[in-house]
């Protein structure tokens, strides 16, 4: 699938940046997913499924009102899924201690995300129902862990606002001490707000979620909220413990391990 993408984005720079069909390609970083190449000081995002023209259209909304920076595209190719923007200052917070402000920023940041008008995004993004049942479908884990999400899966809502969806460490940047910026936005869409706070509550644990949210300015419904957000961090953990496991990818399994002794009170 590498060398798959590797070929599609080495297309993509024939067609759209030429001067650089050239140039060496360099692989950041790759997900279920997504691959991330770096040719020159481009970023091109290749993957499966979404639509990037779509994306590259949601993000040049929401670069005027989101506190924090996020990719601006340079070009965008439907045909071989790719979306190439500038790279951003900084690298990901996975397997790293946030910064200082990096609480209070996500926190300012996920309130003008969710506060977006809907009917500026209703098509360009789909509207997801993030049925806690349906996160159970597929996943695998420790049986006594699987058994305590299985007690504790609570009822949906109906509340919707424009999520990333997968705001984890992996996806935020810092740059000397400052998160710089917010990537992959190709699992944006209309759903529950629980979502980002989900897998900040996994990456960074409880005390920081709390600064998070109260610089969102507090959860609506506090007590359903928090179930729905802890329910979907350890499902989160769990999918990522899976991945590193079986990709290879020890910093995954590194983290999701570490998540597991808040998100399940359990022993290291």
């Amino acid at each position: 699938m590498e060398d798959v993408r590797r070929q599609r984005a080495r297309a993509s720079l024939r067609r759209f940046a030429p001067q650089l069909a050239g140039t060496a390609i360099v692989e950041l970083g790759s997900g279920l997913d997504n691959t991330a190449f770096l040719v020159g000081d481009l970023v091109l995002r290749v993957g499966e499924g979404r639509s990037v023209g779509r994306e590259a259209r949601l993000l040049r909304v929401l670069a005027p009102r989101v506190s924090i920076a996020v990719p601006a595209p340079r070009f965008v190719d439907e045909e071989a899924g790719v979306l190439a923007h500038p790279m951003l200052p900084g690298r990901s917070l996975l397997g790293r201690r946030p910064p200082a402000g990096a609480a209070p920023a996500l926190g300012r940041f996920l309130r003008e995300l969710h506060d977006t008008d809907l009917d500026d995004v209703a098509d360009l993004v789909p509207t997801d129902a993030a049925d806690p049942h349906e996160w159970l479908e597929d996943l695998v884990g420790p049986p006594d862990l699987l058994a305590v999400l299985r007690r504790s899966v609570p009822p949906p809502t109906r509340q919707r606002v424009l999520v990333h969806a997968d705001l984890g460490a992996e996806h935020v940047l810092e740059h000397d001490e400052v998160v710089s910026g917010v990537i992959d936005w190709s699992d944006a869409a209309l759903s529950d707000p629980a979502l980002d706070f989900a897998r900040l509550y996994r990456d960074f644990g409880p005390a920081f979620l709390a600064r998070v949210v109260e610089a969102y300015g507090g959860l609506d419904a506090p007590g359903s909220a928090m179930a729905r957000i802890t329910f979907f961090a350890r499902c989160a953990a769990l999918e990522d413990l899976a991945y590193g496991r079986d990709s290879g990818r020890d910093e995954y399994r590194r983290a999701a391990e570490q998540a597991l002794r808040w998100l399940f009170h359990r022993s290291p």
